[in-house]
């Protein structure tokens, strides 16, 4: 069908509009060859924007299985509910709810889904929701959706949070929160967090895509993520997380109660109509797990954030958090079209590092988003950081 010319009008302003601020948007290919080298679009990048914070996608075990894998179909075509649960699926669960310390877990297909799917349906109109300004856009948008009161709190301002939640007159309370902030590269405040939700009778819903075996209880090597990382596991009534990042794969789950995982199973709508995550990915990450928790990968990152932290300072990069505990990096640059210069020309000198605007970001807030992975030598780190000087301070 061909828009009519009213339509087409319309779309097209928009569009004319988001060009004018600088905040239009397209598609670049990245056919990626070995992380953290990129190929896209006719040169050879070294990639700053992976999430692949292990560089367990590019793992060659990994590689030979998904090689080696005898497939009888690729997907169960159907949601759980009618013929898509494999025992395959229950097994990555079990193994997942093992990782978080957990009663049970339910897998989701993405991350984005288990965050739509659980808030949207443990709250409604009797509930009140507290959320951090900072949260993911899923959060938002299962916010929304939820038609519960959302109350939205300054970016880690606990003070702020408890005058918020003990002004609440309603008895269901959901506090929401990311474990590492997918932009800001900080940690929530989870111990104190952890403390209000318990004091005021709050559920705590913790996202943790970007903790995820990343992060943990530094004593026991678990690698579970951002609340065993502040040993509150246990204070989290819902984890939600992604199988995309740190792990390498590819999906997103929810570990919690048993009683939370049959209410889901029941209510909520993106784990009920939509199909099921196909078996053979469900393999991948159950190997990908085995592996994360030899924390072999973890201690190169944590060796490639110190080196960064330490190379920066002594470049005197602008706009760069003083402190910095988790493989994203922001550097801030202000205007959307300084920002996306700024990216352009490190894609130029070789380096794939993507310029964040808003909605993302705040208005004239903009931000070079530096991603680390266990597989960037220290050779790239430092070529990186000498070349964000350059350019920064031309």
């Amino acid at each position: 069908m061909v828009l009519d010319k009213n339509n087409s009008i319309y779309f097209r302003n928009v569009l004319d509009n988001l060009k004018n601020e600088h905040l239009y948007r397209q598609l670049k290919i990245l056919n990626e060859v070995s992380l953290p080298r990129s190929r896209g679009s006719g040169s050879n990048m070294c990639n700053f924007s992976s999430n692949d914070y292990l560089g367990l996608s590019r793992n060659k075990i990994l590689i030979e299985k998904l090689r080696n894998l005898s497939l009888n179909t690729i997907s169960q075509c159907s949601s759980r509910l009618i013929s898509g649960n494999t025992s395959k699926l229950e097994k990555l669960e079990a193994l997942l709810s093992n990782h978080r310390n957990s009663e049970d877990s339910l897998v989701y297909p993405t991350g984005y889904m288990a965050n739509l799917g659980v808030i949207s349906c443990i709250a409604d109109k009797s509930t009140e929701i507290f959320s951090d300004a900072l949260n993911h856009a899923s959060i938002i948008d299962a916010c929304k959706l939820s038609d519960a009161k959302t109350h939205v709190f300054s970016h880690n301002n606990t003070i702020e949070l408890e005058q918020k939640v003990s002004s609440s007159k309603k008895n269901k309370k959901i506090i929401i929160t990311e474990g590492i902030f997918s932009m800001n590269g900080d940690f929530a405040k989870l111990t104190e967090i952890s403390k209000i939700a318990e004091k005021y009778g709050c559920l705590l819903v913790v996202d943790d895509a970007h903790g995820d075996f990343v992060v943990g209880n530094k004593e026991l090597k678990n690698y579970s993520g951002t609340p065993s990382f502040f040993n509150v596991d246990k204070n989290v009534d819902i984890h939600i997380s992604s199988l995309s990042k740190g792990l390498g794969c590819f999906g997103g789950y929810v570990s919690c109660s048993k009683l939370i995982r049959e209410f889901l199973i029941n209510k909520s709508r993106s784990f009920i109509f939509t199909s099921a995550l196909p078996d053979f990915l469900c393999e991948l990450a159950n190997s990908s797990i085995a592996l994360a928790k030899q924390g072999t990968q973890q201690e190169k990152l944590e060796n490639n954030i110190k080196y960064f932290q330490n190379l920066a300072r002594e470049y005197d990069i602008p706009g760069l958090a003083k402190s910095i505990h988790t493989p994203i990096i922001p550097i801030v640059i202000g205007s959307e079209r300084k920002t996306i210069t700024v990216s352009r020309k490190l894609q130029t000198r070789g380096f794939y590092v993507q310029g964040i605007r808003y909605p993302t970001v705040k208005k004239n807030e903009g931000q070079l988003r530096v991603s680390l992975t266990a597989l960037h030598t220290s050779d790239q780190i430092s070529d990186l950081i000498v070349n964000i000087a350059q350019v920064l301070k031309r």
